[in-house]
């Protein structure tokens, strides 16, 4: 039995390495995994690739099992069935069997292309052996008995092996890194480009361990194959998984152990860069490695159009085996009737009882109105939405060239990438986006803007701090220094500095130092020194520090160099505490300045130890010493409160942190992203040496225990500092940002803005994109935090935890019920929640903005709502943590239901102070909620959640990574491009897959039809019209080409229109083109023209004067080849009449459709058939030489859509007239006046 957590247990003894799987018992907490040397012991676990699905010997059952799949072909499977039984098919059954023969072998044909590529690739993997130089030299492999081999196939590569990677070299499985050819440092740089499309380079570093105070590489003895003989490595790490950013485990080597994570690890299908070579142990192999955990296709989407074409197969269906079973009993009735007066049909019709009749005519029936399903529109579908996609790929107004942090332009010029073509019509019928902000609205280029540093000692008026603007002066703080003469970093002393130049230095020392940033190394930027890192902010920062005299120099794993006003100073890297989105801060602690010696580095007689922290100012304000918070009292109105925890800071609390608080909201308020940044001399060896132990040991925990181990380190670390100041950072919008805001909106797109910033920053930034407008729009802000003394506690007492949970349940009744009286279940203790809760409900909060929002929309005016993550705790259903009443749960549930009617009445919002996982859980509920189609646009791995639960996934090509991307239905390099990507190819989409939908069944419709009249001529015998092959090659073949082009070129309005004209959208999420109106006009049409058609040829067949020489017709299939003939013309001038994008390919399809059936039925008549139905031999050729014919098929072709179709349209768009109509009549008039004054 194996569940909870799975590990691996990884052993290496010399020689080569093998899974071995134990099983789990009961009283095991984990299942194990072991590698030994002795491979008799264990199962090989195999490198071996296979991404393809089919070998040869299995490709026809499991591609016919596949494709059987589809309801359609399951559908003409069992009416190929029926055509089979002897005396129940009235045509011959090639003629069933074939077309779906054609539609399963295209299909088999499609797939076995696209497999053998998947083949191809597979071998290409497998066989990769190691890297030899041009003399023939290995460079890489697998080391066996200390000793290189280059020869061993990637196949052959097995967990717990020893590989060496050359440069330029392909790794070819999950490695943990062990050494490098930097053998001070051990680093070795990789190119993920084909796991996450990113092409910089990322460090990583073999893991360090510390002996003597020296920190060293724990396996840096070895770097050669014959080191690794007989060596005794013991690796215990996670299961694993697809996630590319979390990897965990502990390396054990010579009795020493130490945590390792992502850092030491290299992936398969990443490249080795800027390292000469480098040795790795092989942790996962084949399909459990992370490249091939994430080539697993996403999840299925369906679009609108493919769930009505279900419903309407549904109904045509039910149609279907309606009509049957009237033709059933009519032809039942008829024999009743005739059996004693027909004498010549007496032997036919005293074959069979009236049940027998009953049943052989449903059968017959089956087979023959088969035909109202057109097996050729599946293909055709299938056909036109790649070429769309491929449409869209090609737009030259969707390509742009992107640009790096630095400014430089990064490769060629990008386009639109469809990576769903599914999901191409559902781009017209967005009612929601969910955008994120940074990246998305914005460029994602980080400058520095303005920064604030707190000061003790009455540099201004205020006597808390120094204002600078960077857009105004950049070396502001430069010249205080200069004329200060500061040549050296402040003193580690126990307190506050209270030397103003401290906290100026603390200030540009924590933007030099606390970073993950690189050292950019190109050609292009030789002369100065720049900067490279995951995040656009940390290079902004650390450009202010270099431009102020304190100069981020370079970087080693346990080291980083600093140059203050030219001299340099080196400290020594002793913990780094990362970032992670729920403490939204990162931390490092450094000792120095130090000196380089043979022992490695010293610190000298001044160094001290030391944290610099910087983050969300919601995080580091709270945690620093004289903290103050913000919290909700039980009324629901915010007030400031004193951490009780924190140490003593009178200076922060008293002068600087009111200062700083008003700051930060102006800066957020002009929409600036800010950050607060904070020190801590650690000046206390034993205490910080009591943690750093604690922490290795967290390091060195593997899987969800490591995560809690390491938050708890965390939590004890940073606390208790002291804030230095503040930080403002401007992100410009994209270009056209405000313009395809202000349109999307106009076009009755709700527009959701998603960000984790504070509040005023959202504000802003949604009033500069012209998301909302302060000024003339209605603004609903809601508001309600949930009290402290009410939120869930798993710390307190059982008994203290149920008064809690009654007390949260009442307040979110009140919450919910601003003026009822408490249930009564309420307590006395828990009345007062319940009021404090109907407080905030009559705040500002659901019932005042509802009333607010429907009082805008009555007057016409646009209004937006405002609110924040804590507020979405409260309201997202199953609703805050710990409840359990199920009036509470209610409650939620309808505080949910009032919100997303604002939802549907606003225009826009704004929600702040979001997580990844909240982004996702919004965008999952607001979904199944309202049932409307909504898009989510982001650029970063924090967007992934949204946008995988969005209906709609759009990625934006930016500057972090590319998650977002690989995670989308579309990928396109600028928010402004969502525009054309909906108004235009969204609407062409969806305008040409429904008329290619609804031309399909129409002409198959006329078909079905034709046969149906007839039977009232025939006796209901179930006799047909049409020759077989004729039928059948007129239900794929002789019109498909038509609509085919239609789904590809067909355009309703021009582009520009189409793209400038915000109203014409709306109407395509209203159903235009695929709406009960559109079903009734095709559907009509497909039962009144095969009817006039077959009554005004009816005089013909009485009079049989149509035909050979001698004037005289020959048999009922010659008559039915007239009607199919002018059925097809019908349908062809049909369609000719509604296409609105004349161009020639369309019309030579036109032509090219009517030419293949003249031509095949020459062929055909030309062949006299030696088995089943001959009659039609000759018989086009006496048909074709009657001029009749011709007039024939131009009376219905032309006359009847000319007299009939053609007024019918006329009168539509003069008195019934879409937007769309009228915008073509606009921009007619346009056209002509322009005309008429350029002449």
């Amino acid at each position: 039995i194996l569940k909870l957590q799975f590990l691996y247990f990884i052993d290496w003894g010399g020689g080569r390495g093998a899974f071995s799987q134990m099983g789990k018992t009961p009283e095991d907490e984990n299942a194990t995994i072991h590698v030994h040397s002795d491979k008799s012991q264990n199962s090989q676990t195999s490198n071996f690739i296979k991404t393809s699905k089919y070998e040869i010997w299995n490709f026809l059952p499991l591609n016919l099992l596949q494709q059987f799949g589809r309801i359609s072909n399951q559908y003409f499977f069992v009416n190929m069935c029926v055509a089979l039984i002897p005396g129940v098919s009235p045509i011959s059954p090639i003629t069933a069997i074939f077309p779906l023969v054609f539609v399963l072998t295209v299909g088999a044909a499609k797939d076995a292309y696209e497999d053998y590529h998947r083949h191809k690739d597979d071998k290409k993997w497998n066989s990769m052996a190691g890297k030899k130089s041009e003399d023939g030299t290995v460079l890489s492999g697998v080391v066996l008995e200390g000793q290189l081999d280059g020869s061993v196939p990637s196949s052959k590569i097995q967990v717990g092996d020893i590989i060496k990677i050359a440069r330029g070299e392909q790794i070819r499985a999950d490695v943990l890194l062990l050494s490098s050819s930097d053998t001070a440092e051990h680093n070795a740089y990789i190119e993920t480009m084909q796991l996450d499309g990113e092409t910089n380079a990322k460090v990583r570093q073999a893991a360090q361990t510390t002996e003597n105070n020296i920190t060293k590489n724990l396996t840096n003895e070895l770097v050669t194959p014959a080191s690794f003989q007989n060596v005794d490595l013991h690796v215990e790490c996670v299961r694993p998984s697809a996630n590319l950013h979390e990897w965990t485990g502990k390396l054990s080597y010579k009795n020493r152990s130490e945590g390792v994570n992502i850092n030491q690890f290299l992936y398969r299908g990443s490249v080795l860069v800027s390292t000469q070579w480098a040795y790795g142990l092989v942790l996962y192999c084949g399909m459990e490695t992370k490249m091939q955990k994430n080539n697993k296709p996403k999840p299925p989407k369906r679009g609108m159009l493919d769930r009505r074409l279900n419903t309407m197969l549904i109904y045509l269906l039910i149609i279907q085996g309606s009509i049957i079973l009237l033709m059933c009993g009519l032809s039942v009735d008829f024999q009743n009737r005739e059996i004693d007066d027909s004498w010549y049909i007496d032997y036919y019709l005293e074959q069979n009882s009236a049940a027998g009749t009953f049943g052989w005519r449903f059968l017959t029936y089956f087979i023959l109105l088969s035909f109202m399903i057109p097996i050729s529109l599946f293909v055709t579908i299938e056909l036109t939405k790649t070429a769309q996609a491929k449409l869209m790929g090609w737009d030259p107004k969707m390509v742009t060239t992107l640009l790096d942090a630095n400014g430089d332009k990064i490769g060629n010029p990008v386009g639109c990438d469809p990576r769903a073509s599914d999901l191409n019509e559902q781009l017209a019928v967005v009612k929601y986006i969910f955008s994120d902000k940074t990246g998305t609205l914005t460029e994602n280029r980080m400058a520095f803007h303005t920064g604030d540093i707190g000061s003790t000692d009455g540099w201004d008026a205020k006597g808390s701090g120094i204002e600078f603007e960077y857009i105004k002066k950049k070396t502001e703080l430069l010249e205080l220094l200069q004329r200060k003469n500061v040549k050296a970093p402040p003193l580690g002393v126990e307190g506050r500095s209270s030397d103003m130049i401290d906290n100026v230095m603390w200030y540009l020392m924590n933007l030099a130092l606390c970073h993950e940033l690189s050292i950019l190394d190109d050609d292009k930027h030789k002369d100065t020194i720049m900067y490279q890192g995951a995040s656009p902010d940390e290079v902004a920062l650390a450009k202010v520090a270099q431009d102020n005299g304190v100069e981020f120099r370079s970087r080693t794993s346990g080291s980083m160099v600093i140059s203050i006003m030219g001299t340099e100073f080196t400290y020594k890297i002793l913990d780094t505490l990362a970032f992670t989105s729920k403490r939204k801060m990162m931390s490092i602690i450094l000792q120095g300045p130090c000196e380089n010696t043979a022992n490695g580095l010293v610190p000298t007689k001044n160094a001290c130890r030391f944290l610099l922290i910087k983050g969300a100012d919601s995080s580091v304000m709270s945690f620093c010493n004289g903290a103050i918070v913000t919290e909700a009292d039980e009324q629901g109105k915010e007030q400031k409160v004193k951490v009780a925890t924190a140490k003593p800071d009178s200076w922060y609390t008293d002068s600087y942190y009111p200062r700083l608080h008003n700051t930060l909201s102006k800066l957020g308020s002009i929409g600036l992203r800010t950050l607060v940044l904070a020190y801590k001399p650690i000046l206390d060896d034993a205490a910080y040496e009591e943690w750093h132990s604690g922490y290795i040991e967290a390091q060195k925990a593997v899987g969800a225990p490591r995560e809690i181990a390491m938050e708890e380190s965390w939590a004890k670390m940073e606390k208790n500092f002291f804030v230095c100041g503040c930080t403002a950072i401007e992100d410009k919008l994209q270009d056209k940002v405000p313009e395809t805001v202000e349109h999307l909106i106009k076009a009755g797109i709700v527009i959701w803005m998603l960000t984790g910033d504070k509040q005023e920053t959202a504000e802003t930034i949604a009033g500069t994109a012209r998301l909302i407008d302060k000024q003339t729009w209605q603004l609903c802000h809601l508001t309600a935090k949930l009290p402290t003394a009410y939120a869930e506690d798993v710390n307190l007492p059982q008994a203290d935890r149920d008064a809690r949970r009654m007390q949260l349940e009442a307040w979110l009744v009140g919450l919910a019920d601003p003026i009822g009286p408490p249930p009564s279940w309420v307590t006395d203790a828990a009345a007062s929640a319940f009021k404090a809760g109907q407080a905030t409900g009559k705040g500002t909060f659901l019932s005042e903005a509802l009333v607010n929002a429907k009082k805008a929309q009555s007057t016409g005016q646009n209004c937006a709502v405002v609110t924040d993550g804590a507020t979405l705790g409260v309201l997202i259903p199953p609703g805050p943590a710990g409840i359990r009443r199920e009036e509470a749960k209610d409650a939620v549930n309808k505080m949910w239901s009032d919100f997303i009617e604002l939802s549907r009445i606003v225009n826009s919002g704004v929600l702040c102070r979001l997580t990844p996982e909240q982004k996702g859980q919004i965008v999952r509920v607001f979904q199944q909620t309202t049932g409307e189609t909504a898009l989510a646009i982001g650029d970063g791995s924090n967007d992934v959640p949204m946008i995988n639960e969005s209906f709609v996934g759009v990625g934006i090509m930016g500057l972090e990574g590319s998650q977002a991307v690989l995670a989308s239905d579309y990928a396109i390099p600028r928010f402004k491009h969502l525009k054309r990507l909906l108004m235009v190819h969204g609407r062409y989409s969806l305008y040409r897959n429904s008329f290619c939908i609804l031309f399909s069944f129409y002409k198959n419709l006329m078909l079905a039809a034709a046969q149906v009249y007839f039977s009232f001529l025939c006796g209901f015998s179930g006799q047909t019209l049409f020759d077989a092959w004729l039928l059948a090659f007129q239900n794929f073949a002789f019109t498909s080409l038509p609509p085919l082009l239609a789904g590809i070129l067909e355009q309703d309005v021009d582009e520009d229109m189409a793209e400038n004209k915000p109203e014409l959208y709306m109407e395509l999420r209203e159903g235009l083109y695929f709406d009960k109106r559109a079903f009734v006009s095709w559907f009509g049409a497909a039962i009144y023209h095969p009817l006039a058609i077959f009554l005004l040829t009816y005089s013909t067949q009485l009079n049989d004067d149509v035909g050979n020489e001698t004037g005289r017709t020959t048999d009922i299939s010659t008559y039915g080849t007239l009607i199919l003939s002018c059925q097809i013309t019908t349908a062809l001038f049909k369609i000719a009449l509604h296409l609105r994008c004349w161009n020639w390919i369309q019309v030579a399809g036109i032509i090219a459709s009517f030419l293949m059936f003249i031509c095949f039925c020459l062929l055909y008549s030309a062949v006299e058939i030696f088995w089943g139905d001959s009659s039609f031999y000759y018989s086009m050729y006496y048909i074709m030489n009657d001029p009749k014919f011709w007039m024939w098929n131009l009376l219905f072709g032309a006359g009847m859509i000319g007299a009939i179709e053609l007024p019918m349209l006329y009168l539509q768009k003069q008195f019934w007239p879409t937007k769309r109509d009228l915008a073509q009549k606009l921009a007619t008039r346009e056209n002509a006046f322009k005309t008429r004054f350029s002449q």
